[in-house]
C-alpha cells in the first residue's frame, strides 16, 4: 500500500504548478452559484485529458458533472465545489472566492487523477468518481444531484474544505430547509381607498411576528432566519404581492420538519388575518451529516501521513500585513467530533454513502469567512499549500480504502448499521429546477 500511495503523492507533487494555475484561473473567474460555466468546463477539460469519462448537467444543474475512471473494484467518490460568493471581491459589488472553492474543486480533481494514475500503474482494480458540485453556497447542488441519483453505487465518499487548521471531522452539522413564502393580496390607493386593498406585506409581517413569538418555544440549538425579498413598490400603493425567504435549521432533520410545519402555520395565520393568499416553495432541503468514525479515522491517519505544510517568511509576513497576529497553522490537530451549526448539503450525500471530510489550513487563524480578507489568501500560496495537502490526503485515503478490504468493510458496516431502515426522501420535488423563483 505504501508504494501505491507514493505513486499518487509523486504525481500530485509533479503537477502542483499546474494545479496552482488552474486554481488561480477559477479564482479569477469568481462565478457564483449556478453560473460556474467557465470553472466547471476548465476542470472537466483536465479530467478528460487524463482519461475520465464525463457526464454533464446532473440534477438539472448545467454546471454539475460526474467524471469517472475505472470499471471494476471498490468505487470511491470525491466531492468538489467551485462556486464563488457575491460581495467577496476587492470591491463591495464584486464576486470573490471568499470560501476557497477555487482550491476545493482543484484539489479534488488532481486527487482523482492521481488515484487513477496509481491504480493504472499498479494494475489495481478500483474506480474513482469525481463529482463537480455547483451551488454549494446556496445549498442546492448536491441536493438536486442526490434527488436524481447521482450518488448511487458508491462504496465511500471523500471531501474537504479550506480552514485555518488541519484535522479530520467526525461530527455532524445542522439540517436545514430553505423556503420562500409568496403572498398575494389586492392593491388599492393607500390614501384614497385603502379599505379596498388587502396588503400582501401585512400577511408577511403577521407571519414574521408569529415566527418571532415562536422562537421562545423552540430548542436552543435551532436557528430561524428570514429576509423580505419583496415588500411592495411604493408607500401609497397597497402591496398586492410580497415574498419572504426563510432558513430553518436544527441538529436533526426530524426537528427541522417539525419547525418548518410550525412556520407554515404562521404563514397560514398571516394569510387568514390579512385576507390574502400564500404559496410556499421549498428551494432546498438539507440533512444533518451522518458521521462515519471508521472513515474519519482513515482520513485522520492519512492526513497525519501527509503531514502539515510549512509557510515561509514571505507568506507569514503577508498574513500579518492583513492584520492577523496568530501564526499560520502548520500542525495536524486530533480528529474533531464536534457538531457544527452551519448546514451543508454533503449531509444529504452522507445518508446515501459513507462520507468522510476534513479541513486543511488555507488561511490565517482569525480570518473572517466569506470576506475579501479570506479571498486574498485563497488566491495565493497560503491557500495553495493547503490545497496540495488536501489533494494528497484525499488520494492516500481513497487508496487505503481501495487496497485494504478490512478498512472499507469497517466503514460500510458502520454505515449500514446507522442507516438501517432509513429511506431517503429527496425533499425537493422531482422535476423542480434549482432556484425556481430566481431569488439570487
Amino acid at each position: 500500500m505504501e508504494e501505491i500511495k507514493k505513486i499518487a503523492l509523486e504525481f500530485i507533487e509533479s503537477q502542483k504548478g499546474e494545479a496552482k494555475q488552474i486554481s488561480r484561473e477559477i479564482w479569477n473567474f469568481a462565478e457564483i452559484a449556478l453560473e460556474e460555466f467557465k470553472s466547471s468546463e476548465l476542470l472537466v477539460e483536465i479530467l478528460q485529458q487524463y482519461g475520465f469519462d464525463v457526464q454533464y448537467g446532473i440534477g438539472d444543474l448545467p454546471t454539475a458533472f460526474i467524471a469517472t475512471w475505472g470499471d471494476s473494484g471498490p468505487t470511491i467518490g470525491i466531492l468538489g465545489e467551485y462556486d464563488a460568493l457575491p460581495h467577496c471581491g476587492n470591491q463591495h459589488d464584486k464576486n470573490g472566492h471568499g470560501c476557497g472553492h477555487n482550491l476545493f474543486g482543484t484539489a479534488c480533481v488532481y486527487a482523482a487523477i492521481s488515484i487513477s494514475k496509481a491504480l493504472e500503474r499498479t494494475k489495481t482494480p478500483g474506480k474513482v468518481v469525481c463529482f463537480g458540485c455547483p451551488a454549494e453556497e446556496t445549498l442546492e447542488g448536491k441536493v438536486y444531484m442526490a434527488r436524481d441519483g447521482a450518488f448511487e453505487g458508491l462504496d465511500a465518499v471523500l471531501t474537504w474544505h479550506p480552514h485555518w487548521a488541519n484535522y479530520a471531522r467526525g461530527g455532524s452539522s445542522n439540517a436545514m430547509d430553505s423556503m420562500v413564502f409568496e403572498f398575494h393580496g389586492k392593491s388599492s390607493h393607500a390614501a384614497r381607498d385603502p379599505w379596498n386593498g388587502r396588503s400582501a406585506l401585512d400577511g408577511i409581517e403577521i407571519m414574521n411576528y408569529g415566527v418571532n413569538m415562536m422562537r421562545e418555544h423552540i430548542i436552543e440549538e435551532a436557528r430561524i432566519h428570514y429576509v423580505i425579498r419583496d415588500g411592495g413598490v411604493q408607500p401609497n400603493v397597497v402591496p398586492s404581492y410580497s415574498r419572504v425567504w426563510y432558513y430553518v435549521r436544527a441538529p436533526k432533520r426530524s426537528i427541522v420538519d417539525e419547525l418548518s410545519r410550525r412556520v407554515r402555520q404562521c404563514a397560514q395565520a398571516g394569510a387568514i388575518a390579512s385576507e390574502t393568499e400564500f404559496k410556499e416553495t421549498l428551494l432546498t432541503g438539507v440533512y444533518e451529516t451522518l458521521p462515519n468514525l471508521a472513515l474519519a479515522n482513515c482520513i485522520q491517519r492519512n492526513l497525519e501521513l501527509v503531514g502539515g505544510h510549512k509557510y515561509n517568511n514571505e507568506e507569514k509576513d503577508f498574513a500579518k500585513e492583513l492584520g492577523f497576529e496568530d501564526p499560520l497553522f502548520e500542525e495536524i490537530l486530533p480528529l474533531n467530533l464536534e457538531h457544527t451549526r452551519p448546514s451543508n448539503e454533503r449531509g444529504n450525500v452522507s445518508w446515501l454513502a459513507p462520507l468522510g471530510s476534513f479541513y486543511t489550513a488555507c488561511h490565517a487563524p482569525g480570518t473572517p469567512g466569506h470576506h475579501w480578507l479570506a479571498t486574498q489568501q485563497y488566491g495565493m500560496e497560503i491557500g495553495e499549500k493547503g490545497m496540495e495537502t488536501a489533494a494528497k490526503t484525499i488520494a492516500t485515503s481513497a487508496l487505503e480504502l481501495i487496497c485494504n478490504p478490512d478498512v472499507l468493510s469497517e466503514v460500510q458496516k458502520e454505515f449500514k448499521e446507522k442507516t438501517k431502515e432509513f429511506v431517503y426522501d429527496p425533499l425537493v420535488p422531482k422535476g423542480q429546477k434549482p432556484n425556481p423563483l430566481g431569488i439570487r
